[in-house]
Formats: structure tokens, C-alpha cells, sequence
């Protein structure tokens, strides 16, 4: 009969809105972690063409993705951050001495205590760590936060980005100074490492020039240039920022500071001719490593209130400064504190091992700055997870704060 449809028509008009809603679950799934597919696809990149963005490629990423993606970064963060909070927190001195304290004190000295069980447990016989490990390890404990991608995990988790960025300012000028000098120090004095010494202090000048040059093009001038258009148009810039979406833009230039990591990575080629236990050594250590770090953060942040409140009522706490007085920072704060105080970063770590090891040849360089590389780039990966567990802790936080409001409420009315 006219006006009736066959069977089969009708099937495929009712499988037409299942596959959308197939279809709508799969972009929705896409768009939630498009930064880790970013990742997969700048290692994909990194690996099959490392000439493209390796430093001296053919996008020269030194400045086009070190100098450029860097300060869009910190660009955005100046127009999205009230000049209020920034001022606030360069005087947080509790926040200071915790980041600093962990990334320049607690890592090395746990660094140190791997080295020498390593070196206690025969590893110069087995070569497993070998000395170049050992050393790219060394120098990965000392050198401070990473540039970048802390402050965008921690905007991305709900913390305190104005206390990342602060945190990243302040410890890479005090790293440049402290870095060499805590790597000097702590540097083995077994026979097997004297081939990997580093080179005399008077080596240092040019990466000193380096690092004031990408600090100041890349973080402060952005910053500063973000912070004063907020300032002079505040109600335009947060229309624009919605408007075009910046923070995810921003966001997205982290995977252009993978890209690179990794194509430097796979570039030297030194990667290649290290041992697979060697490898495998350093890429689970770092795991672990990691979030050993994180979570000596978490809690020197915020200690148990159990805690707070007996030291803070015995005859130490009574005695001690305000400021090292045990204190538990507000939730948006300690994720910034996390994600600061267990990263590290390439924009220090890689210039200061080249100036360090000047005199050696570009193979012994390269060994040494692996470790750097792969701590890098795992702990991106992993701060990514912990996006995710951080976000359902201040979803968590806001939730139970509002069942207090709603309990108080009822109370009042009964």
C-alpha cells in the first residue's frame, strides 16, 4: 500500500540515531582527552621525523615552539589572572620555601640515596644503571620546575595557576644559580665517573645569558604584556578569552613542547644505543620517582589536621616562626604546590648540561641529557592523570561544602 514503508527502511531509520549517538559518544570521548591523543600523535611525529622539530630543525622549535608556544602560554595566563592574585602570591613565603625546598633539597637528597644504593648494589659492574644514567639522573634532581606545563595542569585541575606561575619564575632564577653548584656538590667521585665529569665552573657564562633570555621573552614579557591589557581592558579581554577559546589554545601548545621533547629524543640517536635495561631502568624510576614526589608535596602542603594541631599546641610549635609552623595551604594551592614541586624541565636541564659538559663530544652530551628528556616528557603524561584525580578532589571539596551550607541552612530554619 501506498504511504507504507518496507521493513528494511524502517530498520535503517531507527539505526540512523543510534550511530549519531555512537557518533556524539566518540567525539565527546575524543574532546576529554584530546591532550593525551596530542601526546600520542607528537611521539608518533617525534619518532618518524625528529629533523622536523628537534633543536635546528626545520621549524628551528628553539624559537618557534621554546620562545613561541612558551610565551602564548604565559600570555594567556597574564590576560585570564587578577593582579590581585599574583601579587599575593609573590609574597607567599610558605609557598615559596615548600616548591623551592622540595625541587632544590628533598629531590637531590633522594636522588642521592638511589645513586649510592645503586653504586652500593654493584651497578658500575653490571652497568645497569650505567654512569651516564647515574649522571642524567644527578642532574635531573637538580634542576628546577619545568616552564610550562605545570601551570597549564594546574589551570586545567581547578588549582592556583597564579601560584604556578610564581612558583615557576621564582625557581627557575634561584635553579640557575643553585643547579650547577648542587651538581658539583653531590657529583660521585668513584674512578668509573671521571670520564663524566663536568667541566669547570668558568664553562657556565653562556647558559647563564640563555636562561635570563628565555625567562624574560618567553615568561615575564608575556606575562607582563597579558597582565596589562587585563588591567587596562579587563571586560574585553575575558569576552575575547571566552569568545576564541584561549585557554585550550594554550593548552594545545603543549603538545608542540612534547613534539619537540620527543623529536630531540629520537634525533641524537643516543637513545638507541643505550641498553634496553638501562632504559627500562630509567623510564620505571621515574614513575615512581614521580609520584614519591607528588605525594611528598600533597602532604607537606597539606598535613593531616591531626598533625597540624599537635605540633602547633607543643612546646616546638609554640617556639617555631609563623612561617614553618605546620599550615595546610588551601586545596587550589597544593595542586599548584604538586604539580610545581615534582616537575622538572628541559629549558634549564638540557643548556646546563651542554655547558657543563662542554669539552665532551656530542654522544656523551646526548647520554647524559636522556634522562632529562624521558623524566620530561613521563611526567607530562602522568600530570595528566593527575588532572583528572584532582579535579574530582575540588569537585569533592565544592560538593561537601555545599551539603555544609544546606545542613547550617536547615538548621537555622528548624
Amino acid at each position: 500500500m501506498a504511504g507504507t514503508e518496507s521493513p528494511d527502511h524502517e530498520k535503517a531509520s531507527r539505526s540512523r540515531p543510534a550511530a549519531l549517538v555512537w557518533a556524539k559518544k566518540l567525539g565527546n570521548l575524543l574532546l576529554a582527552n584530546y591532550l593525551i591523543i596530542g601526546f600520542a600523535i607528537a611521539c608518533v611525529l617525534g619518532y618518524f621525523f625528529p629533523s622536523v622539530a628537534e633543536h635546528g630543525g626545520v621549524i628551528r622549535s628553539e624559537y618557534s615552539i621554546l620562545y613561541g608556544a612558551v610565551a602564548f602560554i604565559f600570555l594567556v595566563s597574564g590576560l585570564q589572572l587578577a593582579p590581585e592574585k599574583l601579587r599575593e602570591n609573590v609574597t607567599n613565603w610558605r609557598l615559596h620555601i615548600i616548591v623551592q625546598g622540595i625541587s632544590f633539597a628533598v629531590i637531590p637528597a633522594i636522588i642521592l640515596a638511589v645513586i649510592h644504593i645503586s653504586i652500593a648494589a654493584g651497578c658500575l659492574q653490571s652497568q645497569t644503571p650505567s654512569p651516564a644514567i647515574i649522571t642524567g639522573l644527578l642532574v635531573t634532581a637538580c634542576i628546577p620546575t619545568t616552564i610550562a606545563s605545570n601551570v597549564v595542569m594546574t589551570r586545567a585541575s581547578g588549582g592556583d595557576d597564579a601560584a604556578a606561575i610564581i612558583s615557576v619564575v621564582v625557581g627557575n632564577v634561584a635553579g640557575a644559580f643553585l643547579s650547577p653548584l648542587l651538581i658539583y656538590g653531590f657529583f660521585p667521585t668513584d674512578a668509573a665517573f671521571e670520564k663524566w665529569r663536568p667541566a669547570s665552573p668558568s664553562t657556565l657564562g653562556h647558559m647563564y645569558a640563555d636562561v635570563a633570555k628565555q625567562l624574560g621573552l618567553s615568561v615575564v614579557l608575556p606575562l607582563a604584556a597579558g597582565q596589562a591589557i587585563r588591567w587596562g581592558w579587563e571586560d574585553q579581554t575575558v569576552k575575547i578569552l571566552n569568545r576564541f577559546k584561549l585557554a585550550k589554545v594554550s593548552t594545545l601548545c603543549l603538545v608542540l613542547l612534547v613534539w619537540t621533547t620527543f623529536s630531540g629524543t629520537f634525533g641524537t640517536g643516543a637513545l638507541f644505543q643505550l641498553s634496553t635495561s638501562n632504559i627500562l631502568f630509567d623510564v620505571f624510576m621515574n614513575v615512581a620517582l614521580y609520584f614519591v614526589f607528588t605525594l611528598i608535596c600533597f602532604f607537606t602542603a597539606r598535613p593531616p589536621q591531626r598533625f597540624v594541631d599537635r605540633v602547633s599546641s607543643s612546646r616546638l610549635g609554640r617556639h617555631l616562626p609563623h612561617v614553618m609552623k605546620p599550615y595546610r595551604m588551601s586545596k587550589e594551592q597544593t595542586i599548584a604546590v604538586c604539580f610545581c614541586g615534582a616537575a622538572k624541565t628541559t629549558s634549564l636541564g638540557i643548556p646546563l648540561a651542554s655547558a657543563m659538559w662542554t669539552q665532551a663530544d656530542n654522544l656523551t652530551r646526548a647520554y647524559i641529557q636522556i634522562p632529562v628528556l624521558l623524566y620530561t616528557i613521563e611526567q607530562v603524561f602522568m600530570a595528566q592523570l593527575l588532572v583528572y584525580v584532582f579535579r574530582r578532589y575540588i569537585r569533592q571539596a565544592k560538593e561537601n561544602e555545599g551539603d555544609d551550607a544546606n545542613t547550617q541552612v536547615g538548621c537555622e530554619e528548624r
